[in-house]
Formats: structure tokens, C-alpha cells, sequence
């Protein structure tokens, strides 16, 4: 500041410094680019602000405010338990909300084989069973072998869709794999019942079959019944009948 102005004044000036080493081990201090200065009453330190805020001192241009007192020890303990209640305060909130978020979140559909047992919705058939965890070469013949001291009436293996050269090379011919389920129909609800108790954790190919009744709105149709094999045509994955009927 220039000296006729701070001449006015009685003040006490605090400059803090901080020290720097060099490579070459000498040190030297340089300011912090700020200043403390202590008048001797608040009339002069008021003043002092008015006269020379965003005045120029040595090529720049200066900014002053009253100073804040350091806090007490009391002042500092208060400001750091405010600090953590607040983010106490927020962590809860963003608990709740997530938490909100995944109950308002649509139930995942589970997905055969995976996660917990579905239940299948609808009114249970009364002379058609259910099978799953078959080996994916398991076809009508193969099951009409496996139940037929139960005389079933009709047989449905869905097929998965497959390239028949894919097919032929994998498997050396044109059969197409099972997607490791079937529906077998019986004559009665009698058969159908001791068709689950005999043949529920047989073992049918290196895997323990699962057999259950089926539900009705599940059970395909049994208008076509036959797979076409093209040597060139791709057999088709659908929910549309793929089932054979059984000979007598």
C-alpha cells in the first residue's frame, strides 16, 4: 500500500510465507499472495476496506474483507459433527431410495434349469404329462420306447432350430435336437398319475428325466405331426405342434 494512505492508520501486518527448496539446495521464502492486517479499532479496519478494496498496489489489483477469527476448539468440534450428521443424513437417503427402486423394480421371469422353481400358471391336464432335462437327442421314438408299457396316446418333442448340414455334421444325420422337454398324453388320468410315480427321477440317456403333470394351456395341439427332412431346409424353432402319434 502506498505510504500516505497507510500512514492514517495504526496497523499491525502478519504476511505468511512458506519456504522453498531449490535443486540446488538453497532455499528461500516467497508470500502466499495474501495478507492479515490488525487495526486498532473497528472504525479504521471499516474504513480501510472502504478506501482501498479493488484499489491497484504495485501493478495489481487488491481485494480486502473483514478477516473471520480462527474457531475455538468448541467452534471446530461442532462444525465436524454437523459435517458428519449430514452425510449420515445422505447415506440413509440414498439407502431408501435404492431401496424404493428395487421394490418398485418388475419381478424377473425365471428362466427353466436357472434360479428358483416357476409355477406353472393354469388348470393341471388330466392325461398328459410334463418331461424335462432330457438329453438333447432324445426323440418321439425314444420316449415311446421308455412308456410304452403305458400305451401313450401321442408324443410332442419341440425341436430347436438348426442348419440340417449343421445337424448332419455334428450329429451324422438329419434329426433335429430336442430343446429338453416333451408332452406325452395318456388314455386316462390314472395312467398319467403312475406314469409321474414310476418314471419322475428315471434315468433316460445319462440324465434323470423330471416328470410332471403338464398344464393345459401349455399342452400343443395335435393337428401336424410331422417334421420335414430336406436335406437343404432349416428346421424350424416354434410353439407350433411337432408331434407324432404312437402305433398301438
Amino acid at each position: 500500500m502506498p505510504n500516505s494512505n497507510t500512514n492514517q492508520f495504526r496497523t499491525e501486518v502478519e504476511i505468511p510465507f512458506k519456504e522453498i527448496t531449490r535443486a540446488n539446495s538453497k532455499s528461500y521464502k516467497r508470500h502466499l499472495g495474501f495478507a492479515f492486517a490488525q487495526f486498532e479499532t473497528k472504525e479504521d479496519a471499516d474504513k480501510a476496506v472502504e478506501d482501498f478494496n479493488g484499489t491497484k498496489f504495485q501493478r495489481r489489483n487488491i481485494f480486502i474483507k473483514k478477516a473471520l477469527p480462527p474457531a475455538t476448539e468448541e467452534e471446530k468440534k461442532e462444525k465436524l459433527e454437523a459435517f458428519k450428521a449430514k452425510r449420515e443424513a445422505a447415506l440413509k437417503e440414498k439407502e431408501e431410495h435404492k431401496k424404493l427402486k428395487e421394490e418398485s423394480k418388475p419381478a424377473k421371469k425365471v428362466s427353466n434349469g436357472e434360479g428358483k422353481e416357476r409355477v406353472p400358471e393354469g388348470k393341471a391336464s388330466q392325461d398328459t404329462i410334463f418331461v424335462t432335462n432330457l438329453d438333447y437327442k432324445v426323440d418321439v421314438k425314444t420316449l415311446n420306447g421308455l412308456f410304452k408299457d403305458l400305451k401313450p396316446k401321442w408324443i410332442h418333442v419341440p425341436t430347436r432350430r438348426v442348419p440340417a448340414h449343421i445337424l448332419k455334421k455334428q450329429t451324422g444325420t438329419r434329426a433335429p435336437f430336442n430343446k429338453g422337454i416333451a408332452f406325452v398324453k395318456f388314455a386316462d388320468e390314472e395312467t398319467q398319475k403312475q406314469a409321474v410315480a414310476e418314471y419322475n427321477g428315471k434315468e433316460l440317456n445319462g440324465r434323470e428325466i423330471i416328470v410332471d403333470v403338464a398344464i393345459d394351456a401349455r399342452i400343443p395341439k395335435t393337428d401336424d405331426s410331422e417334421i420335414k427332412e430336406d436335406e437343404e431346409e432349416v428346421v424350424e424353432e416354434t410353439n407350433e405342434v411337432v408331434a407324432a402319434p404312437v402305433e398301438e
